[in-house]
């Protein structure tokens, strides 16, 4: 076995530059198009919105601000970090961990 120390660099999406930006948003706008938000219509019908009739400036404008609002994180690459951010009354507010090869990082 053999043992290295390495260090893993981990950005908010503002940080990221060129196509690790575009990946980070392309993952994400895919993400809320294929899990659309559920909203009352006029009739009072229950409908799901999955951005079709929106134009690129709202869904660009969407996109980054679920992006931002959940404080993801990623690696230079664009892929999204698996982090976890607790915050409210879980006995672990305040502290965010990082999921890497089967271990937890509090960082």
């Amino acid at each position: 076995m053999k043992t290295i120390k390495i260090k893993i660099s981990l950005y908010e999406y503002k940080e990221l530059t060129g196509e690790a930006k575009e990946k980070a948003f392309e993952d994400q706008r895919i993400f809320l198009y294929n899990n659309p938000q559920e909203y009352e219509d006029k009739n009072g019908l229950m409908k799901l919105d999955n951005m079709d009739e929106w134009t690129e400036e709202n869904i660009k404008e969407y996109v980054e601000d679920c992006i931002n609002a959940n404080e993801y994180l990623y690696f230079v690459t664009g892929e999204m970090a698996d982090t976890i951010h607790y915050f409210g009354k879980h006995e672990k507010a305040g502290i965010t961990e990082f999921k890497f090869q089967g271990l937890v990082y509090k960082i």
